[in-house]
């Protein structure tokens, strides 16, 4: 006759549950933690070089434009005097493309109603922090963006 195999007592219901919202607690915390990590932590971008973005008479005095530089927009805005500004055209906010209203003389965001003013400044709407400003130079006519 073999011996019997000593009987294991089931868990009881409580444990059970109390592990499955331990577990479903841990679990949440994670999925939300992570995304608010990845939007506090420094970009780590090596910078461009500059980058020919076009001839200066594809500018129009008063008037903005957008141009793909490497994997980003770049606004491009060419003032009434002539001279040029240029922004990495991604809100601060949640990274929608950003555009320059001629009429009210500012760079907004129609996603969230952010507002920039001409220097890049935040000044209305969510956005948290200045658009990043490029340098702009002009070379033999050609329009040229690097890094500030």
């Amino acid at each position: 006759m073999q011996p019997e195999a000593p009987q294991l007592a089931p868990a009881p219901r409580r444990d059970f549950l109390s592990v499955a919202a331990g577990g479903s607690a841990v679990a949440f915390a994670a999925a939300a933690g992570y995304p608010v990590l990845r939007y506090m932590e420094p970009r780590t971008r090596p910078p461009s070089g500059p980058t020919t973005i076009g001839r200066q008479e594809e500018f129009p005095p008063g008037a903005a434009r957008i141009v793909a530089v490497e994997d980003r927009p770049v606004l491009v805005i060419r003032g009434e005097d002539g001279k040029f500004q240029a922004f990495v055209a991604l809100c601060t906010h949640l990274q929608c493309v950003v555009g320059y209203s001629k009429e009210r003389k500012q760079i907004e965001c129609g996603c969230h109603r952010g507002v920039y003013n001409l220097e890049g400044l935040n000044v209305a709407g969510p956005p948290p922090r200045p658009l990043e400003v490029l340098d702009v130079a002009l070379r033999d006519g050609m329009v040229v963006v690097s890094e500030a």
